[in-house]
């Protein structure tokens, strides 16, 4: 274990690429860049420039090598297979076959959109059909629009419209929602359906009840399969520029914006991941969504260097079941899995109590001393204590965790740190850079609440937020020292094309010196690593005149241990904040049957009701806020508990769980008239 990098390997300014405050333009900082001065990867990854290549690259180097695998489960019994993998050798064969069945068949599945595209949608979980379709439609020239599974029919007739797609590869599950866009009538060109799980007599009424054609995927791959040997089939592989995917952003207010990705942004992405060595022995399970980039960053890194790639059987609640079945080697992860990870272990070891959870809690603490020294193990702590943990959550063989998407809480870093005795690393990034921003070092174990330096491919400046108080010439902020502070801008060769049909969001998105503005606010910290502190957008004023900003009270409420979800709201007519919380059930129940509040089978509903539990998350929102150094008129003053979690069902989130505020105040207006109206607490 190597001693952590100091301020100058984090990274490195540009000299006198400042501007003042005065310019027309606005005030920056220095660029910054990472701190490898060999950092160039542009021309690509190993050799490699698009997601074509990619595939070949890992057949190559590992072409009897397992490459996607999935289990099957028992209708009789219930219980799954081991991972099951096709080789490398055997996936670009079914890959070549698939390709040579849609473009050679003679079923006329694919027609190029009004833009000349060629595209095809992938609508279903997480599979390995998802990977070979993507891969299928790159040797004929083609790009792929991905939609997340949980997508309703509104949004996916409005992505259909606004690509003109003419075929969806999808399981009988999505086929309901695809023909009720259909049914909409404003979507000519989609004719075609390939079902991933076969053609029932059921699936074939439904689609032929509004004129769509319904075709199996096995009867795709056999027909291309057939065509190979005797007609032979060239590719069209793509070029670098080319289009690779379409990244439908969230869309937390309107309709969503179709980032163009192209697979010189995906190959740059992972090329500047050089820090993190990988190997054809790695294994990663595929369980974020593929509809979004990190995961797709993610499976192509695998894919380069020839590892395996699991897919989950898509039902969260089997997920450390998928897990402990694949025994992964490298896990990315987001807060939210994470952090209901480390609740029910720290719930378990209260609920335990006794002699259990004083041992936790002193191994725990021995382990974080530890970390502060540069040690990542405990040869006593891990073997009776840690070690076995890990091996129950299918853990045991991760060298590498990463998280991205949301920020990540110290201590939850710290504590998987303790468990794992690996690198846990946390990046930042977003759709329209590839999810390719900055990232933590492995060999920095100690430090936390920053996102690490900037990525080996990108160039990151501080742009004045002068309305909020935010400068690049600022040298503290909340009583710490810092480099400045500003909106986070990034440039390099990650950063997308610009949204489908959409030059003005696209020239709001990116500026005439190609600077991605990210709407997020950073600082450098004395290290020159990047910190998160707030959000451009999603502020308001509140009565006295202050601003604030929601998603920042948010991440801090979120961070303990009794909350799963908030959501936070004020006007330029109120003096304070008020919050919908949605409680973490399970360490809720312990604390309200240690106190006495209720009893361990009570509703949990009814349980959401009592004023002695909303003093307990009241009392937890104001101590966060108040170790991470909130203003008093950041403090929420008000709660709701809601039961039940918002959901992607029922509109208050996005696939990707970014908060739908506009609904989520719709939804909630009477509970926050009443909060302003009677409030419980004393403000």
């Amino acid at each position: 274990m190597t001693a952590p990098p100091h301020h100058h390997q984090w990274s490195v300014e540009v000299p006198n690429t400042s501007r003042p405050a005065a310019h027309p333009s606005g005030g920056r900082g220095n660029i910054r860049r990472s701190h490898d001065p060999l950092a160039s990867p542009t021309l690509g990854s190993n050799g490699v420039r698009t997601l074509y290549e990619a595939l070949r690259r890992g057949r190559d180097i590992n072409p009897l090598g397992p490459c996607l695998g999935y289990r099957a489960t028992s209708s009789n019994s219930g219980f799954a297979t081991p991972y099951v993998y096709g080789s490398y050798g055997e996936c670009v064969a079914r890959v070549d076959a698939f390709a040579a069945g849609l473009e050679k068949s003679g079923e006329n599945l694919l027609d190029r959109n009004d833009d000349g595209m060629l595209l095809l949608g992938l609508y279903m979980k997480n599979s390995l059909e998802w990977i070979l379709a993507e891969q299928a439609i790159y040797c004929i020239g083609g790009s792929t629009v991905p939609f997340y599974e949980t997508l309703g029919p509104d949004t996916v007739r409005f992505i259909l419209e606004h690509t003109g797609l003419s075929c969806v590869v999808c399981s009988r599950r999505e086929l309901k929602h695809l023909c009720e866009a259909k049914a909409s009538g404003t979507t000519p060109k989609f004719h075609s359906v390939i079902l991933i799980d076969g053609v029932t007599a059921e699936a074939s009424s439904l689609a032929g009840v509004v004129d769509l054609k319904v075709v199996s995927f096995a009867k795709i791959e056999a027909l291309g399969s057939q065509i190979i040997p005797t007609e032979g089939h060239r590719h069209t592989p793509p070029d670098p520029s080319d289009v690779a995917t379409f990244c439908y952003t969230s869309g937390t207010t309107g309709n969503p914006k179709g980032a163009l990705i192209t697979h010189e942004n995906i190959i740059s992405a992972t090329a500047g991941m050089d820090d993190f060595q990988h190997f054809p022995t790695d294994r990663h399970i595929s369980y974020l969504p593929l509809p979004h980039i990190f995961e797709r960053v993610v499976v192509a890194t695998m894919i380069i260097n020839g590892a395996s790639i699991a897919f989950f059987r898509g039902d969260p609640s089997l997920l450390i079941e998928d897990i402990v079945a694949c025994r992964p080697t490298i896990i990315p992860v987001v807060p939210r899995v994470v952090n209901k990870i480390y609740d029910k272990i720290i719930t378990g070891m209260a609920s335990k109590g006794g002699i259990t959870e004083k041992m936790f809690n002193s191994a725990l603490a021995a382990k974080t001393m530890g970390l502060q020294q540069g040690r990542l193990t405990h040869g006593f702590w891990d073997r009776i204590l840690f070690n076995k943990i890990k091996k129950a959550l299918g853990l045991d063989c991760v060298r590498l965790m990463v998280s991205g998407s949301a920020p990540l809480s110290p201590t939850v870093m710290t504590f998987f740190r303790c468990l794992l005795g690996v690198p846990v690393c946390e990046g930042y990034g977003q759709t329209e850079g590839s999810a390719a921003g900055t990232l933590g070092h492995p060999d920095d174990m100690t430090s936390v609440g920053h996102v690490g330096g900037p990525h080996k491919c990108v160039e990151i400046v501080l742009v004045d937020v002068p309305e909020m108080g935010y400068l690049s010439t600022d040298t503290s902020h909340n009583f710490e020292q810092c480099l400045g502070r500003g909106e986070i801008c990034i440039r390099g060769p990650t950063v997308f094309k610009g949204y489908y049909k959409d030059p003005e969001m696209t020239k709001e998105a990116i500026d005439d010196e190609n600077w991605l503005h990210s709407g997020d606010v950073g600082l450098w910290t004395m290290d020159g690593q990047l910190k998160i502190i707030d959000r451009k957008k999603n502020i308001f004023k509140l009565a006295q005149g202050e601003y604030v900003s929601a998603e920042k009270i948010e991440n801090v409420i979120n961070q303990s241990l009794y909350i799963s979800q908030s959501f936070v709201y004020g006007d330029s007519f109120q003096s304070y904040l008020v919050a919908i919380i949605v409680p973490d059930e399970e360490p809720v129940r312990a604390w309200a049957t240690k106190s006495g509040v209720a009893e361990a089978t009570a509703p949990f509903s009814e349980l959401c009701k009592s004023n002695q539990l909303k003093d307990k998350l009241l009392s937890e929102v104001r101590q966060m806020s108040k170790i991470n150094g909130l203003q008093g008129f950041e403090t929420v003053g008000e709660v709701f508990l809601e039961p039940n979690i918002f959901t992607v069902e029922n509109d208050l989130v996005t696939p990707t769980f970014k908060l739908k505020r506009p609904q989520l105040k719709n939804y909630y207006s009477k509970q926050i008239e009443e909060m302003y109206a009677h409030p419980h607490s004393k403000l």
